[in-house]
């Protein structure tokens, strides 16, 4: 399974980022996981985007402290 976390400005993990098809496979063991289509397939809002925008940056900047080591970019067409 491939894990995206996200990370505060201070490094701190917020969350966790699950693959779609992933999640997928998740919710159809365990039922009581399930989230109706209609939040999975909506658009995110502005204030989302803005939020994963920030997110993006502070996990830069972390990394350029040394605090955070980023995936490759062929770490991530693997993972395509």
């Amino acid at each position: 399974m491939t894990l995206q976390y996200t990370y505060d400005n201070k490094g701190r993990t917020l969350g966790v980022f699950i693959p779609i098809g992933e999640w997928k496979k998740i919710t159809k063991k365990y039922k009581d996981l399930e989230v109706p289509p209609e939040i999975i397939d909506a658009p995110p809002t502005k204030e989302e985007i803005l939020q994963s925008i920030k997110e993006g940056l502070s996990l830069a900047k972390l990394h350029q402290k040394g605090k955070v080591k980023l995936k490759t970019a062929q770490q991530l067409l693997d993972e395509l």
